[in-house]
């Protein structure tokens, strides 16, 4: 019998020219493979989708990944690169005029790659595409898109005014904002899982290598908003996390803050690295006083010592990701 669209498979070979190719960049610690496996497969009902696991070539994830999903195209990861550039080895192989990112952590709810792929359509400025994020139960979870990160930002984290009112527009201008609509423009789509046109990718030069980790998705929707690129969300493609909110931990933190250095770097200036140790620094002193992130802001619950550990790697982190190699 043949198969039809949304049957739960992959294509394997041709992909028609609107094809979608679906990118998963396992990393360590993320959940098994297979159950991001299991809900991709209802996310791509009723669309031509290919996917794209690029595993790290160490370990098992490679053959894990094949168990998983014989129907997808396992790519190993080089040496020495990090999610940007995991990222880009999938792109290399992919055939779609839409890619689609997913973070192995995120659990797509069925349809949703269809609702992504219908507002980028409807949308054509938008070149970027996120969707909803809601918590197990339903309810709204904020990690769908977050504000522009600027000068005024990093002054807010600096001198505790993002902790003293957190989620507030004037003082915590980073935190995501409330939906006013069902499709909206965003300045920064969460790279949890989005769907980037194939010319947004190519204008962009897609995520910047030199990000290891975290930042990569608002540098990319701020260097495709400097192009005219309209970065949008959309509430009728919804996805949920694997966990919610924890405890973040400080090797971690220390990974997020070089991120948001790096970014920082890029698109504000030192002077913002400068608020951004500051702010830790008084975290580390008075993080006792400060409230800790509700469910609804959707931030890791950070302790006294992580703060502490945090600001010991001051001169690590604050330097941010080191520039990428020129590709050959």
């Amino acid at each position: 019998m043949r198969r039809e669209i949304g049957d739960g498979r992959f294509v394997v070979g041709t992909l028609p020219p609107d094809g979608v190719s679906v990118i998963v960049v396992p990393h360590p610690g993320a959940p098994d493979i297979g159950s991001c496996v299991a809900a991709l497969r209802r996310a791509v009902s009723g669309v031509r989708a290919e996917l794209i696991i690029v595993a790290d070539s160490g370990g098992d994830t490679v053959e894990a990944a094949r168990e998983a999903a014989p129907d997808a195209r396992v790519v190993k990861a080089g040496d020495g690169g990090g999610f940007a550039a995991c990222c880009h080895a999938g792109v290399a192989e992919a055939k779609g005029r839409w890619l689609v990112f997913v973070n192995p952590e995120a659990v797509p709810a069925p349809g949703s790659v269809r609702a992504l792929l219908d507002c980028a359509n409807a949308e054509p400025q938008a070149g970027i595409v996120g969707g909803r994020c809601v918590a197990a139960d339903g309810t709204a979870d904020p990690r769908s898109w977050c504000g522009r990160p600027g000068l005024w930002s990093a002054f807010c984290f600096g001198t505790l005014l993002s902790a003293i009112f957190p989620g507030t527009r004037w003082f915590d201008p980073e935190a995501p904002g409330p939906w006013s609509s069902e499709v909206q423009q965003v300045p920064v789509v969460t790279g949890g899982y989005l769907l980037v046109s194939r010319r947004a990718w190519e204008d962009t030069g897609g995520f910047d290598r030199g990000f290891v980790m975290y930042g990569e998705d608002a540098d990319l929707c701020l260097r495709a908003a400097a192009l005219g690129y309209r970065p949008t969300v959309t509430g009728r493609a919804v996805f949920r996390y694997e966990g919610g909110a924890q405890s973040i931990g400080p090797d971690k933190l220390a990974m997020l803050f070089t991120g948001k250095a790096t970014l920082m770097r890029r698109h504000v200036g030192k002077g913002a690295v400068r608020l951004l140790v500051l702010g830790v620094f008084l975290r580390s002193r008075l993080s006792r006083l400060m409230r800790a992130p509700s469910a609804e802001q959707g931030g890791p619950a950070i302790t006294r010592e992580d703060w502490r550990r945090l600001w010991e790697l001051r001169r690590e982190w604050s330097k941010g990701w080191p520039p990428a190699r020129p590709q050959s």
